[in-house]
């Protein structure tokens, strides 16, 4: 239930900033370029809930942190403009809104976070690296390997 309700949300993100990115072209063709480059960050998250599987490269998690910050910036503005105008027009959109706004902003912290603790597909204990040894914790065994000794072994690699 909380895969579908992480979908939604982020469908919505990206239609939200396929939309900004739009609008956006005519003043500012750069943000709208990175807009756009978020919009896409944004079908990959929505991809990665469906089918368990990441559309980037390890490498490109600077950039999807640079773009989840965007959309937590977006989220914020969001949240400031329907407390803002609040008051004047109470419609079903702009109470719609607020709660919407609070969920594209912890969307966007927990996807940072989530690349924060996932290690790269192409880990093996014996690498070191700069990535791996600020991202991975803990290495778990192949079964294979704790079969093989036919008793429990706590390792560290």
């Amino acid at each position: 239930m909380l895969r579908v309700v992480r979908v939604i949300i982020n469908s919505f993100a990206f239609i939200l900033l396929v939309i900004l990115a739009y609008i956006m072209w005519q003043c500012n063709p750069m943000l709208s370029f990175l807009l756009a480059l978020a919009a896409i960050d944004q079908f990959e998250d929505v991809y990665y809930y469906t089918y368990r599987k990441r559309l980037f490269p390890f490498w490109f998690m600077p950039f999807d942190m640079i773009f989840e910050t965007m959309l937590f910036v977006i989220g914020l503005g969001m949240m400031i403009f329907s407390v803002a105008y609040y008051v004047y027009f109470e419609t079903w959109f702009f109470r719609a809104l607020l709660p919407l706004s609070i969920m594209i902003m912890y969307s966007a912290v927990e996807d940072i976070l989530m690349w924060r603790r996932t290690p790269p597909e192409s880990f093996k204990p014996g690498i070191t690296s700069l990535f791996t040894s600020l991202m991975v914790t803990h290495y778990v065994c192949q079964k294979k390997e704790v079969c093989e000794e036919k008793r429990f072994v706590r390792r560290r690699h």
